[in-house]
Order: structure tokens, then C-alpha cells, then sequence
């Protein structure tokens, strides 16, 4: 019986592998910081994509900061970006509308038809010349990131979030 039931709880999906920030890499170059990264596991659970085809925006809300790194003190915030990618899905043309937005400012717009392309590019971000560090030298400033992924609801109208952990990696300098 216990076996039974277990084996019920690990196929139905409920035990499915958390997202998390994967690949994070920072580089400066000529005073600007570039960072590239992935989120993993967003689209694993099937609430997820049945709530994008079924129309409602689906959204991801990532949080990347650049910091000076002060052993036994409290680190330096040099600055933060705020990137959304919010996703629908039009049920007329069966097209998916992808909007990327940087601080609260519309980067770009892109349709697809394929929730695989949509997928990548809404768990892959690539920012070059993301922040302004000045003369700061890279080798003490250090970049994290996380992302905020809108799981559901609670009580059907109390919406619950979920955050991943932040991820964080010391910046390289790269070729000017």
C-alpha cells in the first residue's frame, strides 16, 4: 500500500525539480558589465504551461545585482536591473507574444509558434553592457542573480509567488 501510494505521488509530478539559476557568467570589458545566465526547470510543471496556453500572461521577473565584495563587512551595492519576460498566448492566430522588459522599459516584442523557442527564450537571458561600473576593477565587484516566478493561487485570488535562490559569481575581465 505504501508503495503504491508513493509511486502515485512520484509520477504525478508533484516532486518535479525546482527552477534554478544555472550558467551565470559576468564579464567587464572597457568599464561595462555583461551578464548571461539560464533558468532552469521553469517549465516542468504542467500548471505552468497550461496557464500560457490556456491564455493567462505568464511572466518571469529576474533580478540581477552588481556588488563590491567586502570580506567581514557589509557588501557594496553598486547597482540593480530589474528584466521581466512576460508571455500570452493568442488563441486566434495560435501565436505566442513574448514582451521583454528592462527596468520597467519595453526592450523588444516577439511572436513565435513554438512553445520550445518560446521556452529558451524566456529562460535565457543575455545582456551585454548591463551595468555601468566605471573605474571600479572587476576582480573585487561580484554579479547575483535570481528570478521571480508567479506559481498560483492561493484561496483562488491571493497569488502566490515563488523565488528562486539568488546565484551569484565574481565578474572576469573580458577583452575591451
Amino acid at each position: 500500500m505504501a508503495t503504491s501510494i508513493l509511486y502515485l505521488v512520484l509520477t504525478t509530478g508533484l516532486f518535479a525539480a525546482d527552477p534554478k539559476i544555472d550558467n551565470l557568467t559576468a564579464t567587464s570589458a572597457n568599464g561595462k558589465v555583461s551578464a548571461h545566465f539560464t533558468l532552469l526547470n521553469a517549465f516542468d510543471r504542467a500548471e505552468i504551461v497550461q496557464g500560457l496556453q490556456s491564455g493567462v500572461p505568464t511572466s518571469f521577473a529576474y533580478v540581477v545585482e552588481v556588488y563590491r565584495d567586502r570580506p567581514n563587512w557589509f557588501d557594496e551595492g553598486i547597482d540593480r536591473s530589474r528584466i521581466e519576460v512576460i508571455a500570452t498566448f493568442n488563441s486566434v492566430t495560435r501565436e505566442y507574444l513574448m514582451n521583454y522588459r528592462r527596468d520597467r522599459k519595453l526592450v523588444r516584442s516577439e511572436t513565435f509558434t513554438d512553445l520550445e523557442a518560446l521556452e529558451r527564450r524566456m529562460t535565457t537571458i543575455d545582456e551585454p553592457d548591463l551595468f555601468d561600473v566605471g573605474v571600479q576593477r572587476p576582480y573585487k565587484l561580484r554579479l547575483r542573480a535570481k528570478a521571480d516566478l508567479m506559481r498560483g493561487w492561493a484561496l483562488y485570488f491571493i497569488p502566490w509567488n515563488f523565488s528562486t535562490r539568488w546565484r551569484d559569481v565574481r565578474i572576469a575581465e573580458g577583452k575591451p
